[in-house]
């Protein structure tokens, strides 16, 4: 992987998969209202997108055995590529940085996401794209790595809204990884095409 990566901002699931969709969809998906969450719970590990509206969103997070109540770290990169981890260890920006380092060769390759928008709108599945039964979207912002963990806000959580100028991703997972005895991580990553 090529490029310095940025954190972007955080999500917190409670074992929740998130959707990555183009941002002028997710109006089109009803996780809460319609139960099209329901949808994914049949869905497999190989199953890596799902439709809403004319279009796909991928999905990202939950690994489950990383973590269950957890943050998920998301990063930008100079070259527009989007990272999501979940990381669990002691030192816990020794782990993201060690997540974004380890080659994707091994991967599993998933469906790509294509973005016509400018934007990439990233939000709990179990909610709504817009309206009433929706989460909050805030913008990605560069900023400090976090240096823990640490516990989820007392706040509702938003989801983010990622500006890019690709159109086409690829996309691949990489399942629960160890480090070492203490440290793992699971891994979303959206390359440019």
């Amino acid at each position: 992987m090529r490029g310095a990566w940025a954190h972007a901002g955080r999500l917190w699931t409670n074992g929740d998969p998130f959707l990555a969709v183009d941002a002028s969809l997710r109006g089109a998906w009803h996780g809460f209202s319609d139960n099209q969450y329901d949808d994914i719970v049949d869905l497999g590990p190989e199953d890596t997108s799902i439709p809403v509206g004319a279009g796909r969103a991928v999905l990202v997070g939950a690994d489950g055995v990383v973590r269950d109540d957890s943050w998920m770290e998301v990063f930008q990169r100079e070259d527009g590529g989007i990272a999501v981890v979940q990381a669990s260890g002691p030192d816990y920006p020794r782990v993201l940085t060690e997540a974004l380092r380890y080659p994707d060769t091994d991967d599993e390759d998933g469906a790509p996401l294509i973005v016509h928008s400018g934007e990439i709108a990233l939000f709990s599945a179990a909610f709504d794209g817009a309206g009433p039964h929706s989460q909050p979207l805030v913008p990605a912002r560069p900023g400090p790595v976090p240096p823990m963990h640490g516990r989820p806000s007392h706040e509702d959580d938003p989801g983010l809204l990622i500006t890019t100028t690709c159109t086409t991703f690829a996309f691949k997972v990489r399942w629960y990884t160890r480090l070492e005895e203490e440290s793992c991580f699971a891994r979303w990553l959206l390359t440019p095409a």
